[in-house]
């Protein structure tokens, strides 16, 4: 059975996903920082499906108002109704572990214009190797002029990740974090030549994201000393540092293991024509 999920569902949505500590980052974050009913002008807020299995909830379809698509599952009886609503539901992007999202990619490709399949992996950091460039100036985005800092991630999101975003959606990105989600800027010469920023936040976890260096400033180790500045506030807070890295991106690979990351599991991250 299939229900869309509300508030009153929180303690048993909360519980199910602290099973998957990992996987669940993002969907967990989202449900502690903003809850489960949909404020339609927070994109970090959806509609909230879950399967239920002999009265017990098994699997959560989320369809956030920025686009995306991230399912959890642990019943494979849950792929099909899951795959059926995700046919009939606009949707931009579907990301996961890949265990969860090739199964329901399988189904819906053929009514689906696929636009992009990035495959990833999930790196843990345990332990962690610091990393510091002398003279280095790092700022968090409230220490800069908010022009500055909503142009740059803009431009980020375009030229490094190739997602094109207005100014108001990313106006909105800079302004609606939560309370732990940093987002640092690494300064040469009082320019903005790289960022990096915690995605996602749960109790155990913090992940990391939008790595990302200015192409003519590439090879100098800002965006490493970047993670590794995020990497060592949020071991101070008690938490794992987690992020995400596109397998065929050898160089971030190297640097991410030389800070003690690791792999733990396959990711995808799969874009939709809307």
């Amino acid at each position: 059975m299939i229900l869309l999920l509300s508030e009153k569902n929180r303690d048993e949505v909360i519980q199910y996903l602290r099973q998957e500590r990992f996987a669940s980052a993002f969907i967990l974050g989202n449900v502690l920082e903003f809850g489960l009913d949909n404020c339609k002008d927070q994109r970090r807020c959806g509609d909230y499906y879950g399967y239920f299995l002999k009265g017990r909830l098994v699997g959560i379809l989320p369809f956030y108002n920025m686009g995306s698509c991230i399912p959890l599952f642990h019943e494979e009886e849950a792929i099909e109704p899951f795959a059926q609503i995700m046919t009939q539901r606009s949707l931009e992007a579907l990301i996961g572990m890949k265990r969860f999202v090739q199964p329901l990619y399988e189904i819906i490709s053929g009514e689906k214009n696929t636009l992009a399949y990035q495959d990833s992996s999930y790196f843990v950091n345990e332990s962690l190797k610091p990393f510091q460039l002398e003279g280095s100036s790092v700022a968090e985005a409230n220490e800069l002029e908010h022009h500055r800092v909503v142009t740059f991630v803009k431009d980020a999101y375009w030229h490094g990740f190739h997602q094109q975003y207005s100014l108001e959606e990313v106006e909105a990105f800079v302004e609606q974090r939560g309370i732990e989600e940093e987002l640092l800027f690494f300064m040469a010469k009082d320019k903005m030549v790289a960022q990096a920023y915690i995605q996602a936040c749960t109790d155990k976890i913090n992940q990391i994201g939008g790595v990302y260096t200015v192409e003519e400033e590439r090879g100098k180790g800002y965006c490493k000393a970047l993670v590794s500045k995020l990497c060592h506030n949020i071991i101070k807070r008690g938490k794992t540092p987690t992020l995400i890295v596109r397998k065929n991106n050898f160089s971030a690979v190297r640097a991410y293991t030389s800070l003690g990351f690791s792999y733990f599991d396959d990711y995808l991250l799969i874009k939709f024509q809307v």
